[in-house]
């Protein structure tokens, strides 16, 4: 295949890559709605001819391999007939549409000289697209014929004559048209704008040289991420997770074989697809695993569609993570495809964990947090009289998990990478727009994930009705009962809590899932989002970080002794004596409460004299014995999964709700946690470590 020469393929990257960003910037410039003019949820993707990415642009990387999919349906279904100055629209996730009905899919192609060469499709949310709920998220919604109007994909306009017909049974199911006809505008005018770019671009190349750029940017991406995915130890790789639906858990299994510079990810395990609104498609996943995996693995690459085809998904047809008509899918992608995603993650960060020769190690953190959600939508009726809805977005922004020698961060989702979606919309803004008052806003204080290195705090923020009698919401959180977990001896952390707090000074507990909540004058509606879990055994924490936390606010001098075992004198000095004192007689006294081994080891085993591999933070492979590493403490024999070598303990997360259980893992030996695991009572360890250098050690 010709080839052009290096510094040509840069300066087509950046120039594709900055049309893609001109082309954002037209929506924020154009839209009017706060939810993408301030809260940024938009994008603009770059495709060729076939649909294949070649850029992005815009703060939501997720819609980027969605963009793909959709263009790829409007190939499939209009193939033919497509001219120059046809706009398409699709928004129905089940026929081609983008990540969920609200974030309809705008596609425009791009002809050079008669020939099809590029499309560009972009995306933004739309504040109310119909169905039983306004702002057409719907808990409460069984089949995705109530939840929105779900258009495959159709003409907006026919070489470039507006088809008005289309736009008026749009726009007559919507509850705010207006505000709804401008957003959906600003995605034409951004189309425009890249379609004029980027034609002049391949203008001044040729369509030949354009092909053969797109073509070398995409092989390139692809090529390196296969060098860096080589780099991880082949094997298995278990990740389970749950999405809650008021008190019961749908498990969310995810399984990644590691075959050279491949990642198979296989969902078998995963629940059937339920009548709740949080159904999903692989494309969506698929997109959701990427988003992050690139900033795990391959940050400096471009996001091309060369990346994807390293890896693979093996989804069980008619289950959560693909779906079929007439499952819901409003929430499409959140609930079930990020926490997907996020098993797919976990997957790969174990596998970074067993791999001594993997560059991502340091990057190594615990969970990622985009499943700790708080969010919520409003609607009520102002003293304008004119009726109006919102989301909260800053209820997507919970503390991320702690990281190896890293303490996590507060209102983030992730420690590692961009953390590139919807952003915080200004408080004046949202007041003077809405008939909302916010009455605080917060990183979560308390001890959300502790560890040798702590989580960060997520969103805690409350609202009053302002300007209108009543508002009503539709619940869209998770996380009300399963925390996640911490890494490496990690304790798992916060959980998502909703509150109402009435104006005759009664408080009730709101359900994550909950339709048509109202909260009246004087009432206070307040969300604190969850947070990711801790890395390393909260023993093990530097005792003048623990002080400093005191000092902050972040928790009190008595969770700091509970929680971390340190001890301060009259001054507030930490007694290092009694620290380390009380901290020993803790881990001596979880192994007096510790259930035994499932299949123990003998302490004076013969462990051979090799060079250690690690297995997992705190645990390596040494021959065919797994040893805790700071004690040397034999663990169990290939090929038995570390784990059944260690006493756990086995505690209820919290007194209410269904019934959740932290199990932990403990060095024989000394007592130091090396593991915690927390999920519904009776299920199985959730996690998996198997390199086939250990499977085959026996």
């Amino acid at each position: 295949m010709a080839e052009l020469d290096p510094i040509s393929l840069e300066l087509l990257r950046h120039r594709l890559e900055s049309i893609a960003e001109e082309a954002a910037a037209t929506i924020e410039r154009t839209a009017i709605s706060p939810v993408v003019t301030e809260g940024k949820d938009y994008s603009a993707t770059l495709l060729d001819g076939a649909g294949r990415l070649i850029a992005g642009g815009g703060t939501i990387a997720y819609h980027w391999r969605a963009a793909s999919h959709a263009v790829e349906c409007t190939l499939a279904r209009h193939r033919g007939t497509i001219q120059a100055g046809d706009v398409f629209l699709a928004n129905d996730p089940h026929h081609g549409g983008g990540l969920h009905p609200q974030d309809v899919m705008v596609q425009r192609p791009i002809f050079a000289s008669g020939e099809l060469v590029a499309w560009v499709a972009l995306s933004a949310h739309m504040m109310d697209v119909g169905g039983m709920a306004p702002g057409s998220f719907a808990p409460a919604a069984t089949e995705c014929y109530q939840e929105a109007i779900r258009l495959p994909p159709v003409r907006l306009f026919r070489a470039g004559v507006e088809v008005s017909d289309v736009w008026d049974v749009f726009l007559n199911n919507v509850r705010l048209p207006d505000l709804v006809g401008m957003d959906l505008r600003s995605l034409v005018a951004g189309a425009h704008v890249a379609a004029e770019r980027l034609a002049a671009v391949v203008e001044a190349m040729g369509s030949d040289e354009f092909r053969m750029g797109v073509d070398g940017l995409c092989l390139l991406s692809e090529q390196e991420l296969r060098r860096r995915i080589a780099t991880l130890e082949d094997g298995s790789y278990r990740a389970t997770t749950w999405t809650e639906w008021e008190d019961a858990f749908l498990p969310v299994a995810c399984s990644l074989t590691v075959d050279g510079d491949r990642l198979i990810f296989d969902y078998e395990g995963t629940a059937a697809q339920a009548p709740h609104f949080f159904n999903t498609k692989p494309f969506i996943v698929e997109s959701a695993i990427m988003t992050r995996l690139s900033a795990l693995l391959a940050p400096d690459l471009p996001y091309t569609h060369g990346l994807f085809a390293a890896i693979e998904l093996r989804c069980p047809e008619a289950s959560l993570v693909d779906s079929r008509p007439p499952a819901p899918i409003a929430a499409a992608h959140i609930h079930v495809a990020l926490n997907a995603a996020e098993a797919a993650l976990q997957c790969v960060r174990l596998a970074v964990g067993a791999s001594p020769n993997a560059p991502a190690r340091e990057r190594l953190t615990g969970w990622g947090g985009s499943t700790a959600l708080g969010l919520s939508v409003w609607a009520g009726t102002g003293f304008d009289g004119v009726f109006d809805t919102w989301i909260m977005l800053d209820g997507s922004w919970p503390g991320s998990s702690a990281g190896s020698h890293h303490d996590g961060l507060d209102l983030s989702s992730t420690l590692v990478g961009s953390d590139a979606r919807a952003t915080f919309q200004d408080v004046e803004i949202l007041e003077a727009w809405y008939p909302m008052l916010i009455t605080g806003k917060r990183p979560r204080p308390g001890k959300n994930g502790v560890g040798a290195w702590r989580s960060g705090g997520g969103c805690q923020m409350g609202l009053t009705p302002h300007g209108a009698e009543r508002l009503t919401g539709e619940m869209l959180a998770s996380r009300q009962w399963l925390p996640l977990p911490g890494a490496a001896g990690g304790s798992p952390g916060a959980t998502t809590a909703l509150t109402l707090r009435r104006s005759s000074g009664t408080e009730e507990a709101v359900s994550t899932s909950a339709s048509g909540v109202v909260i009246e004058a004087g009432d206070v509606f307040e969300f604190a989002c969850a947070s990711g879990g801790g890395f390393g055994d909260p023993l093990d924490r530097d005792p003048g970080d623990v002080v400093a936390d005191v000092a902050e606010g972040r928790i009190t001098e008595e969770d700091g002794l509970q929680l971390y075992g340190v001890v301060v004198d009259a001054i507030g000095a930490v007694d290092i004596a009694a620290t380390e004192a009380g901290r020993d007689q803790t881990r001596h006294g979880r192994l007096r409460r510790a259930f035994p081994p499932v299949m123990p080891v003998a302490d004076d085993v013969a462990v051979p004299d090799a060079e250690p591999r690690r297995l997992y933070p705190g645990v390596a492979q040494r021959g065919a014995i797994a040893v805790a590493e700071a004690s040397g403490a034999p663990l169990a024999i290939a090929p038995r999964h570390w784990t059944d070598g260690c006493p756990f303990l086995e505690e209820p997360y919290r007194a209410e709700g269904p019934a959740v259980v932290v199990r932990t893992w403990l060095d024989p030996r000394t007592g130091r946690a090396l593991h915690v695991d927390v999920v519904p009572a009776g299920a199985a360890r959730a996690f998996e470590v198997m390199p086939f250098r250990w499977v085959s050690a026996s």
